[in-house]
């Protein structure tokens, strides 16, 4: 077989051609390599993205989500994982990070600093390291109604009674709840939240800038319903409140300052809704809406009608508020239980008119959830005009006056005793704010104007001319079949899933 020689020369040529690949090629992986390490990467996750520096190798070696059988979550028993299910990638949904079983390592360690959390359905995992490996564990948010909010917290009762005297207000208060005081409404048991709490907190609707609204829960009414409190708008609720939990930014706090009504020579202005022919009889009609009311109306019309219109469904049509105008005309006689006893009711009169509310708290200290008196529930018992009533423990069918356009009130002055309120100074509850606001409860009528009850600055009650404006902070109902996720702090509010 013959062979031949290669060329000198065509082997100098391959030589040559071999280094520049190989120069040219370092170069390119050089660069390659500086540009990684000057990037920031973003990795996508549910919600959102984790966002680190340096082109470290993040690695999330494992993913694993809770197990359903028959729609329910499936429990591990002790240590073990049965419960869980390997996934390929982050859940989308109703899930959240289990942060006792999650964990990064770096070299076979567990690091601790690594933050692995979810807040208002966004997963976030911070201080990650280069070559760090993260195991993720999530778990189902099994949706709350209002009788697991009640469970889940183990919210029944308290031990102790509210005395809603002074020394109960003073001292009593100022030790953080974690249960809820019980008592009776017109449909069955009520649990309310009293003093300094920080865990009723929901975040529900936005405003006109597609901001959150911010609530408190005043309590869980009688049917199962939910009765929240406007508290402010924002991303989150930092710009709302204190260091020890309170609503100091008052400018948040409330929608608007009004007058409750334009005029107070007459005491039918008191009225949520009044008649206007009604002067020597009191609140037969109801035709004309308070200035207060049409603000508010207004306020829903351009915040929450999303919530309320087209079906969605979650504010409840049937729950009422109370603007309770049981009468007298004397503080000591008697309250009238019926609405049409005539007594002087414009300024010329030579005897004051009070109101049930007076009566019960500013003379007797003894606040009540019932509204009306038997047989005359539905008067001062506002409600939606399509309102279907709801069931009373007397077995009796309440719908109320059927006079509001939305569903929309104002807190009770009643609902403030519960809180915490007093006649005197008190920043002890919830319901404090270091601002001025009106609550639906009528005072009275004296010789210088008619009056409502309002919530004063320093956290205690009295009475106000209805043409001095204050703050209003809405109040409305959720349907006993909504469903919540979180836990009620302010960092992690209950949130208004479905129904």
């Amino acid at each position: 077989m013959k062979y031949e020689k290669i060329n000198k020369n065509y082997t100098k040529i391959i030589v040559i051609s071999l280094t520049l690949i190989i120069i040219i090629g370092s170069v390119l992986v050089l660069n390659i390599t500086k540009a990684k390490y000057k990037t920031t990467v973003s990795v996508p996750i549910v919600s959102g993205t984790v966002n680190y520096s340096g082109g470290y190798d993040f690695k999330v070696m494992a993913l694993y989500q809770q197990k359903l059988e028959d729609n329910e979550p499936v429990k591990c028993i002790g240590d073990s994982d049965d419960c869980y299910e390997e996934i390929e990638q982050m859940p989308i949904g109703d899930y959240e990070i289990n942060t006792s079983k999650s964990y990064c390592t770096m070299d076979g360690e567990t690091k601790d600093y690594s933050k692995l959390v979810t807040i208002n359905g966004i997963h976030s995992i911070k201080n990650l390291n280069k070559n760090e490996k993260c195991y993720l564990y999530f778990d189902i948010i099994k949706n709350q109604t209002s009788e697991d909010v009640l469970a889940n917290l183990n919210k029944t009762t308290c031990d102790d009674t509210p005395l809603f005297n002074k020394e109960d207000t003073d001292e009593h208060l100022k030790d953080n709840k974690t249960c809820l005081y019980k008592a009776e409404d017109n449909f069955g048991d009520t649990y309310y939240f009293r003093g300094k709490v920080k865990d009723n907190w929901i975040k529900f609707g936005t405003d006109e800038s597609g901001i959150p609204i911010w609530w408190r829960i005043i309590r869980i009414n009688g049917d199962g319903s939910i009765r929240i409190i406007y508290a402010g708008t924002g991303e989150d609720a930092s710009g709302l409140i204190s260091e020890d939990g309170y609503l100091v930014n008052t400018a948040s706090s409330q929608i608007s300052k009004v007058a409750f009504n334009t005029l107070s020579n007459y005491s039918k202005y008191v009225g949520y809704f009044y008649g206007e022919a009604d002067n020597g009889n009191l609140h037969t009609s109801n035709d004309k809406p308070s200035n207060a009311y049409t603000e508010l109306e207004n306020w829903f019309n351009s915040n929450l009608n999303d919530e309320w219109a087209n079906g969605a469904g979650k504010i409840d049509p049937n729950v009422g508020f109370c603007g309770d105008r049981s009468n007298s005309k004397s503080e000591t006689s008697s309250w009238s239980e019926g609405m049409s006893d005539a007594y002087p009711s414009s300024l010329s009169g030579s005897t004051a008119v009070y109101f049930g509310a007076y009566s019960r708290l500013n003379k007797n200290k003894q606040p009540t959830y019932i509204c009306g008196t038997r047989g005359n529930e539905n008067n001062d018992y506002y409600t939606y005009k399509n309102s279907e009533g709801l069931e009373s423990k007397m077995e009796e069918l309440i719908l109320g006056n059927r006079k509001l356009t939305y569903p929309i009130g104002l807190i009770t002055l009643d609902e403030v005793y519960y809180a915490g309120g007093y006649s005197s100074d008190n920043r002890f509850y919830y319901l404090y704010t270091n601002e001025y606001y009106w609550t639906m409860s009528p005072c009275g009528l004296n010789s210088s104007a008619a009056r409502m009850f309002r919530v004063n600055g320093p956290g205690s009650l009295g009475g106000r001319d209805l043409t001095n404006p204050n703050g209003l902070r809405p109040v409305i109902n959720l349907k006993s079949s909504v469903k919540l996720s979180g836990s009620g702090l302010y960092t992690d509010p209950y949130v208004v899933k479905n129904i």
